[in-house]
């Protein structure tokens, strides 16, 4: 009996746990595309030593934006055409806010991180394409 009980608890054990390890937040790439985007701008904002004010300000901006890139994320009645065209606008106008906040030493700075960032991303984004095509290639040579 003891055995039987003993077996029965570990059973549910182990049930109880293999079920809280498999509830996920958010899917993974979100978390790694966050992560990934909280660092950026740490990088950049940590470059260009940034006063108190102006860290204040930013913030208050990144807010701003925020909610108007979630309202037009969530415009319905927008064609995914007009809602490209409408973001290409807001960050065209979030970056001229943000030059008016810095200096234009920081600016310079701001625009080289930018730069680099853009470089560092194209070199990647061909890496993992031809790492993709070269596991096409492996693959199917294989079958």
């Amino acid at each position: 009996m003891k055995k039987l009980f003993l077996f029965a608890a570990a059973g549910l054990f182990f049930a109880a746990t293999g079920n809280a390890q498999v509830k996920r937040n958010a899917p993974q790439t979100q978390k790694v595309q966050s992560d990934s985007s909280h660092h950026f701008k740490k990088g950049m904002m940590n470059e260009l030593n940034l006063t108190s004010d102006q860290k204040s300000q930013l913030r208050e901006l990144y807010e701003q934006n925020k909610q108007q890139r979630d309202a037009i994320k969530n415009d319905s009645s927008l064609t995914p055409d007009q809602k490209k065209q409408k973001m290409k606008d807001l960050h065209k106008s979030q970056s001229e806010k943000m030059n008016s906040i810095l200096t234009p030493e920081q600016q310079a700075k701001r625009k080289a991180f930018m730069q680099n960032e853009k470089q560092n991303h194209k070199m990647n984004g061909k890496m993992h394409k031809k790492a993709h095509a070269d596991k096409s290639v492996s693959d199917s040579s294989v079958q």
